[in-house]
Order: structure tokens, then sequence, then C-alpha cells
């Protein structure tokens, strides 16, 4: 667990979101909010008809697990496994996702 250095702070403007970012680190729901904003995402980025047959599932140290609902899907979600990560990481905004494992 990340140690919060309180220091540095005192007589001086800090930024909120740094801070908030750094807490919300700190006490462990950073992976949790990322989960979230993959779901918020998560259909613009694959797509209505795709997003019907699959739910992101957990994030866990940078590898996406998500459920298919049957093994031709599965198979046609790895076909474009790559496209999808791309997608995903540019709408986030970073490169979040490394690998995506389809269940």
């Amino acid at each position: 667990m990340k140690k919060i250095n309180t220091t540095d702070r005192y007589n001086r403007t800090v930024c909120l979101k740094t801070e908030m970012d750094d807490f919300m680190e700190y006490i462990g729901l950073n992976s949790k909010m990322h989960e979230l904003k993959i779901l918020n995402v998560w259909d613009e980025c694959v797509g209505e008809s795709i997003s019907k047959y699959s739910n992101p599932v957990e994030l866990k140290k940078n590898r996406l697990f998500v459920k298919a609902e049957n093994a031709a899907w599965r198979y046609e979600l790895s076909l474009k496994k790559t496209e999808i990560i791309n997608k995903l990481n540019q709408k986030l905004g970073k490169k979040l996702i490394r690998e995506i494992v389809f269940i």
C-alpha cells in the first residue's frame, strides 16, 4: 500500500484531483473506479451487437476479464482483441488494459 506523504503539503496549494487520486489508490479503490469507467465505455467501444453478448467482469493487474455468452462469441471477440484493447485504452485516456481474457 502506498504511503501518503503529508510533510510536503503544508503551506502550499495542491491539486484536489491529484490528492483524490492518491487517496483512492491509498484505500484501494483505484481498480474499482477503473472497472466502472470500463463498464461505462464498453458498449461504445465494442458496439451494440457485441455488447449484448459480452460483459466486462473484472480488471486485475491490467488484465480485463470479459464474460461472453458462448464459445462462438468468445472466438469472435478473440479475433477483435487487439482492436478492443486499443479502443478501450484510447477512450480511458491511458494504457490501462494490456490483455483481455474471455471467459
